[in-house]
């Protein structure tokens, strides 16, 4: 596949995104990418022990490597801390790059180090899961969690390089592709009829067969990238139309805080979309056919559209949400299949 191109011309920022086959290709631009600069790779236990990138020359990053526990748990200012460490223990300076080989949980909180190490280094992104090929390595958004809520404290840095190989979804076990396809969904709901139709067709096939096929998976991959990467090249910091990619995060991240971060950020995210439209058909946004849909494309993957917590408690997590302005909780309600808009709750 041809790579992509995020531009950001009011920074003066450009990156690619490369689709790569192979474990040996990403080792090769990596290496290309590092040059001569001195370096720390981030990885994961799960990563690190699992993957066949680290297992096919366990000594090729010895010394640069740093494994941490794996887990939403992790996400927090300790770990960044154990980054940042890592990094002066190497002696690395304002030249050096940071790498992460993981997914979202590590992609958001090395790319958060990069941003605040000697007050800035550029950092490259090789998601390891088909959330963060998706979504969190596409963007500049980086953080960590806090006992106020989840991803509270960052940056934006975006990174100068993103490889993405699905040969690393092999090792993932299912409900995590289902996490990153609830993302993919989204991204079909607030922009692309087509999309929507495409992932609605992928899960006609997984209801028949209790199986994904990567490879019919792997084109639909690059046309959510897409959607994300002609969202975030029009409103990079979030004033505008990049708050549609918050469909149904602002229910899902309080859902995700009330469970003790037990139900996993894809998962959220498909119920608080039903939520979200569910909320939105109450205010004349739109008919009970929208929810029919967007529940049934959820369910076609055996995704939970539902959980235990109250319309109370949820409302009342919501408000530590990062999404509010002048204290009032901006929500992302959808009209129809590829049309959304913002409505405001106090």
């Amino acid at each position: 596949m041809k790579p992509l191109t995020i531009k950001l011309p009011q920074n003066q920022i450009q990156y690619d995104i490369e689709f790569i086959d192979t474990y040996k290709s990403v080792q090769d631009i990596l290496e290309k990418q590092i040059n001569k600069r001195m370096y720390l790779l981030v990885t994961d236990e799960n990563v690190y022990t699992k993957s066949p990138f680290f297992q096919k020359d366990i000594n090729k990053y010895k010394n640069e490597v740093l494994v941490l526990p794996a887990g939403e748990s992790e996400k927090n200012w300790n770990t960044v801390e154990k980054i940042l460490d890592k990094a002066f223990a190497l002696e690395l300076d304002r030249s050096a790059v940071f790498i992460v080989v993981g997914g979202g949980v590590y992609g958001d909180m090395v790319g958060f180090a990069a941003s605040i190490f000697m007050r800035g280094v550029p950092f490259v992104q090789v998601p390891t899961s088909l959330l963060a090929m998706v979504d969190s390595s596409v963007g500049g958004k980086t953080g960590f969690d806090s006992k106020h809520g989840k991803n509270l404290i960052g940056a934006f840095h975006q990174p100068e390089k993103v490889i993405c190989s699905t040969n690393f979804l092999e090792t993932l076990p299912e409900v995590e592709i289902k996490n990153g396809l609830c993302e993919m969904i989204k991204h079909g709901i607030i922009a692309s009829p087509e999309h929507f139709n495409d992932l609605q067709r992928l899960g006609r096939d997984y209801t028949k067969s209790k199986k994904f096929d990567i490879e019919k998976l792997k084109p639909l991959i690059k046309d959510s990238i897409t959607i994300k990467k002609n969202i975030v090249e029009q409103d990079e910091k979030e004033a505008g139309i990049r708050g549609h990619l918050n469909l149904g995060h602002t229910f899902g991240h309080a859902i995700e805080h009330l469970s003790n971060f037990k139900i996993p950020h894809g998962q959220a995210v498909a119920m608080g979309c039903v939520m979200a439209t569910k909320f939105a058909c109450g205010k004349g946004f739109c008919d009970q056919k929208l929810i029919d849909q967007i529940k049934e494309i959820f369910e076609l993957f055996d995704i939970p559209t539902t959980c235990e917590f109250s319309e109370d408690e949820i409302f009342n997590a919501m408000t530590h949400d990062k999404k509010k302005k002048d204290g009032i909780i901006r929500l992302i309600l959808p009209r129809e299949i590829g049309k959304v808009e913002y409505y405001s709750i106090k």
